[in-house]
C-alpha cells in the first residue's frame, strides 16, 4: 500500500506539472500548497497521565493548490509506539526504540512529537526528491505551529526557492472569536440582567463580530480589486464603523461599511434580538474591541491572507485518517502508516477508482458486477463533491444556520442556557442536601 500510494502521489505531481505547462508556465515553476498536521490523541488530554505530549502518532500532509481537486502530494508519519519493544522491556530486556529488530517506532519516547518544524522539513525534502520533484513558493498553514520554518528552510537550501508562509483565514477568525469571548467588557454593555445571560450574549457577540469582519473583508477585496494598499486603508476605516453599527449608530455605514447600507442594512445573524443595535458600548469597550479587530485587519495579516487560501482540504484528509485509524480504538502501532496511505489514496482518486487501483496493484481481477458497483460508487462520490462546491449548496447551508439562530432568539430572547454543568452535584448544595435527605439511616 505504501509503494502504491507513493507511486500515485508521484503521478499526481506529474499531473501538476502538466497543468503548469498548459497554463504557459515552466514545468518546474514553484506552486502554492497547504500544510496540516493531525495527532492520534488531543494534546489537551494528557493531564495526570504523562508529562510529555499525550499523542503517540502524528501525520503531516502537503496538499497542492494548482488543480481543482487539490491532491495530497506529500505525507510524513511519526510513531512512538512499538509493541515488540514493549514486550521485550516487560521481560526485563534492555531495549531502546527505535533501532532494534522489528521496531515500528520512528522516534524515541522522550522526543517531542509536537515538533512540527521537523515534520515540515521532512515533507519539503520528500517534494524535492524522487520522481517529479516540485518546489513551493507559498505555503498556507494554520498558524498553530512552526512547520513553515522547517519547510521554508529546506526549500531555500535544497530547492533554491524562497517560500512565503500564508495564513488560513478560518483559523484566524476562530482565534478572533476566542479573543473576543475572553475580552473583559463593561458590566452594562449588554441589555440583560443576570450574569448567565450576559455570558450568553457575549459569546454570540464574539461570533457575530468575527463573521462581520470576514464579510466586510470579502466584499472589500472585490470592491478594491484585491489591491493590498487600498484594502488595508479601507479596513482601517471600517473597524470604527463596525463598532458604531453594533451600538445602533449607522451614520458612517453608507460611506465606510461594505455590508451595511441604507437599502440593505446588516442583519446581525448571530446576535439575539434583544441585543441587535442596542449595545451600550463605553469608551473602554470601544478601545478593547478596536484593538482586537485591528489585529485581524492589520497590514501583516492582510498580506498573509491576500490570496484567500486555506487549509480546509488538508484538514479534510484528517476525516479520512479518522476512518482508517479511529481515535476511539487503540492505536495501530505497526499498520497505522499503511492505513494512512490507504486513506490518502482514496482521497486522491475517489473510493471507486481507488479500490480498482489497489486491486490491480496486488494482481487481483475485478469482476463485471464489481466494475459496475465501483463505477456507481465513484459516480456518487463525484456528484456529491460537485454539489458541495456549488454556490446553491453553500447558500442553503448559510441560510439554515441563520434560521437556527433566529429560532434560538425566539426562546427567551436568545439568552436561554443549558442546565448541564460539569460537577454540578459537588457545587450545588441544594442537590447534595436532597440526596442526604433521601438516605435511610435506619
Amino acid at each position: 500500500m505504501e509503494k502504491e500510494n507513493g507511486r500515485d502521489m508521484s503521478e499526481k505531481r506529474g499531473y501538476i506539472k502538466d497543468i503548469l505547462q498548459l497554463r504557459g508556465e515552466a514545468r518546474d515553476s514553484p506552486i502554492h500548497a497547504e500544510y496540516d498536521r493531525q495527532y492520534n490523541n488531543s494534546l489537551r488530554n494528557g493531564r495526570k497521565r504523562t508529562p510529555f505530549a499525550p499523542a503517540t502518532q502524528s501525520r503531516d500532509v502537503i496538499v497542492e493548490n494548482v488543480s481543482p481537486n487539490k491532491y495530497v502530494i506529500a505525507y510524513h508519519h511519526t510513531n512512538k509506539l512499538c509493541a515488540v519493544g514493549d514486550a521485550q522491556r516487560l521481560r526485563g530486556e534492555k531495549t531502546s526504540c527505535p533501532g532494534h529488530e522489528g521496531c515500528t517506532a520512528t522516534i524515541r519516547q522522550d522526543d517531542n512529537i509536537g515538533d512540527e518544524e521537523r515534520g515540515g522539513a521532512t515533507c519539503a525534502q520528500q517534494l524535492l526528491e524522487g520522481e517529479n520533484p516540485v518546489t513551493v513558493d507559498f505555503l498556507t498553514t494554520d498558524a498553530d505551529g512552526k512547520a513553515h520554518r522547517g519547510f521554508c528552510r529546506v526549500m531555500q537550501t535544497s530547492g533554491s526557492v524562497k517560500t512565503e508562509n500564508l495564513l488560513d483565514e478560518t483559523h484566524l477568525n476562530r482565534s478572533l472569536c476566542r479573543a473576543l469571548t475572553n475580552a473583559k467588557l463593561s458590566s452594562n454593555i449588554f441589555p440583560v440582567t443576570t450574569a448567565a445571560k450576559k455570558q450568553k450574549v457575549h459569546k454570540r457577540l464574539a461570533e457575530d463580530l468575527s463573521y462581520r469582519v470576514q464579510a466586510e473583508l470579502n466584499v472589500c477585496r472585490v470592491t478594491k480589486r484585491h489591491i493590498h494598499a487600498e484594502v488595508a486603508k479601507a479596513m482601517d476605516q471600517c473597524i470604527n464603523c463596525i463598532i458604531r453599527c453594533y451600538a445602533g449608530d449607522h451614520s458612517k455605514c453608507p460611506q465606510q461599511s461594505f455590508v451595511c447600507k441604507r437599502s440593505k442594512p446588516y442583519r446581525f445573524p448571530f446576535l439575539p434580538q434583544i441585543a441587535k443595535g442596542s449595545l451600550r458600548i463605553t469608551s473602554s469597550d470601544r478601545e478593547t474591541l478596536t484593538r482586537l479587530l485591528s489585529v485581524r485587519t492589520s497590514h501583516t495579516v492582510l498580506r498573509a491572507t491576500r490570496f484567500v487560501t486555506s487549509t480546509q482540504k488538508a484538514e479534510s484528509v484528517n476525516s479520512a485518517f479518522n476512518m482508517t485509524n479511529p481515535k476511539a480504538c487503540a492505536s495501530f502501532s505497526r499498520n497505522s502508516r499503511f492505513r494512512d496511505h490507504s486513506a490518502i489514496h482514496t482521497v486522491n482518486n475517489g473510493p471507486g477508482e481507488s479500490i480498482a487501483r489497489k486491486m490491480h496493484a496486488v494482481g487481483l481481477k475485478v469482476s463485471k458486477g464489481s466494475v459496475y458497483t465501483l463505477k456507481q460508487l465513484q459516480s456518487k462520490h463525484v456528484y456529491d463533491k460537485v454539489r458541495r462546491r456549488s454556490a446553491a449548496y453553500k447558500t442553503r447551508r448559510s441560510r439554515l444556520r441563520e434560521r437556527r439562530y433566529r429560532l434560538h432568539s425566539r426562546v427567551n430572547g436568545g439568552t436561554s442556557t443549558s442546565s448541564y454543568r460539569t460537577d454540578q452535584a459537588l457545587h450545588d448544595h441544594r442537590y447534595a442536601y436532597r440526596q442526604h435527605e433521601e438516605v435511610d439511616l435506619d
